[in-house]
């Protein structure tokens, strides 16, 4: 059998210490049929010098403005020609040389999965990341085991294209946060199911030099609210959209983002005009509800967000 072309596409936005460790991982794949290719969101900095140190066989895609997460992925995945996708964003790397040997091996194992959501793991530690643990099931138990998921972290993931020409990319105007959760609805609505696999592990070093202390409040309010509208039939969104807009505002109470919280709110409501609605199945819905059916209790998740905020 031909080995199929696996697409590495990396996320670039600053920290070029951190890209050059994932060029790095990537670069020491061993699997043989594999292009690597790099999108920088208008850095302003020389990133074709750290990536030309990799040789010239890397694709450089250097955008004219900071586009945000979507619409840098969606370049990158745009110009990649494999059979199947990977996407890191440039704090990811991988842990092992083989893990995309790993993912071409999960695919052929389970032919009714098309994407594989990668275990997040603690760059000092090497133990799981709670941080980034949204899956419906509780990570004390099911950290170590493969499960069905409607959940994953958009820059540490694999694909099989076919979602992408059938569910369409990343919505860009989301710019950054819950970019994944909207493909992901899109991806199950088409009868495609997502992997949890914990046997492909990254490295996450999750440097601060690309965030600010307010926008996460803002645009994960503002984005919680175009989903639901856009994706979600009535009622479901608005189940959706209260729950996290509830635990927002915890959040900004909490730490004293409350203005832009409430700036993306307004936001949100306002910029529903502009979205074309095109609510998932009801089905759909439903068998995102029989997973949460798993998740652990409000006092275990309060427990461990007290212990290990996300934002």
């Amino acid at each position: 059998m031909s080995l199929p072309l696996v697409s590495i596409v990396v996320l670039n936005y600053k920290r070029l210490s951190a890209l050059e460790q994932t060029l790095q991982s990537a670069v020491a794949q061993q699997y043989p049929h594999k292009e690597i290719i790099v999108v920088d969101n208008h850095s302003e900095e020389n990133v074709a010098a750290v990536v030309h140190k990799f040789g010239p066989d890397i694709q450089l895609i250097e955008l004219a403005a900071n586009l945000g997460s979507c619409a840098g992925r969606n370049a990158g995945i745009r110009a990649a020609r494999g059979e199947l996708v990977i996407t890191l964003d440039n704090d990811v790397s991988f842990l092992s040389p083989y893990a995309v040997d790993t993912v071409v091996r999960l695919f052929d194992d389970h032919p009714d999965y098309h994407v594989l959501a990668f275990q997040l793991c603690d760059a000092k530690t090497g133990q799981l990341r709670l941080r980034e643990w949204c899956h419906p099931k509780d990570w004390r138990q099911f950290a170590g085991v493969q499960f069905s998921t409607h959940f994953f972290v958009e820059g540490a993931a694999a694909y099989r294209r076919v979602v992408f020409e059938n569910a369409g990319l990343y919505f860009e105007p989301l710019f950054i946060y819950c970019e994944g959760w909207d493909l992901g609805l899109r991806i199950l609505d088409r009868g495609y199911r997502i992997l949890y696999t914990p046997e492909i592990k990254v490295r996450h070093l999750m440097s601060p030099e690309a965030r600010s202390n307010s926008r996460p409040y803002f645009l994960f309010a503002r984005n919680y609210i175009w989903i639901a509208y856009k994706d979600y039939p009535v009622w479901s969104g608005l189940r959706f959209v209260s729950f996290r807009l509830a635990m927002m505002a915890y959040f900004a109470l909490r730490t004293g983002h409350v203005s832009s919280f409430l700036n993306g709110v307004w936001e949100g409501i306002c910029g529903c005009r502009q979205i074309k609605r095109a609510p998932v199945n009801r089905s759909t819905v439903a068998y995102i509800d029989s997973l949460e059916l798993d998740r652990p209790n409000l006092l275990v998740r309060y427990a461990r967000h007290h212990t290990v905020p996300q934002l």
